[in-house]
């Protein structure tokens, strides 16, 4: 029997990326919910799907505060009925928030290819399995969680800029967090990047575009096919 997954885009340039493949793949239907479409509804029941995706938003989302209150209102809803759940960026954050984390400015913004690094609970979480204990990340962000982490969080991987990569649920290991971006790691997705988020970056960045460009062409397809097997062990959890 397929797996049913629903997926909340919250903005036009965030897209899901490499999960369509992965999911294709894997016999998974998707629900893909376009946040910042006129008139998109979240469904009011999770009933009929077996996982919760939750992407990364826009610097300046375009989203209404009542629409970002149905997000945190359906992420609320997936935990109290333990479904599994996979947050991207933003949606990494909703679910540390949701556990009294806090969410600030990392500055400078934080884009590019990096190393990361897993740590003694993400090389036993079922997440990273069948990884090297080194993984290539593609990061595009400023907002990051604040130390101190909350307790009932589990870290599963940092880098040299950001503690918390990878996060978890103690004793829910379905319910993961990312803050990399790896499933739009690819150079096609990243040329969207950055295109769409010029105004975001300061002018010191927007002149390590071509380099990061340059990335993309070599490293891309190594970030994508760790998101590959990523995605492919959240599915195996469901």
């Amino acid at each position: 029997m397929s797996k049913n997954l629903l997926i909340i885009q919250q903005s036009a340039n965030k897209i899901p990326g490499n999960i369509l493949e992965t999911a294709a793949r894997h016999n998974v239907k998707l629900r893909v919910i376009k946040l910042w479409h006129k008139n998109t509804a979240i469904p009011s029941s999770l009933k009929k799907y077996d996982g919760l995706l939750v992407l990364d938003s826009a610097v300046s989302p375009s989203t209404s505060g009542a629409r970002k209150n149905r997000v945190n209102e359906v992420i609320m809803k997936s935990f109290a009925e333990d479904r599994p759940y996979l947050g991207i960026g933003s949606g990494s954050h909703l679910m540390a928030a949701s556990q009294g984390a806090v969410i600030g400015d990392n500055c400078p913004h934080d884009i590019g290819f990096i190393t990361g690094y897993l740590t003694h609970k993400g090389r036993e979480h079922p997440i990273f399995q069948n990884l090297p204990n080194k993984i290539l990340l593609f990061k595009w962000h400023r907002q990051v969680v604040m130390p101190p982490m909350p307790a009932d969080i589990d870290i599963l991987a940092a880098s040299v800029s950001c503690q918390f990569e990878a996060i978890s649920i103690v004793g829910r290991p379905h319910i993961v967090g990312l803050q990399f971006l790896n499933n739009a790691a690819a150079l096609r997705d990243v040329k969207k990047y950055v295109i769409k988020d010029k105004k975001w970056l300061s002018s010191r960045e927007e002149e390590a575009l071509p380099t990061i460009l340059d990335e993309a062409a070599r490293l891309g397809n190594i970030a994508t096919n760790h998101f590959t097997a990523i995605f492919t062990n959240f599915i195996n959890m469901i």
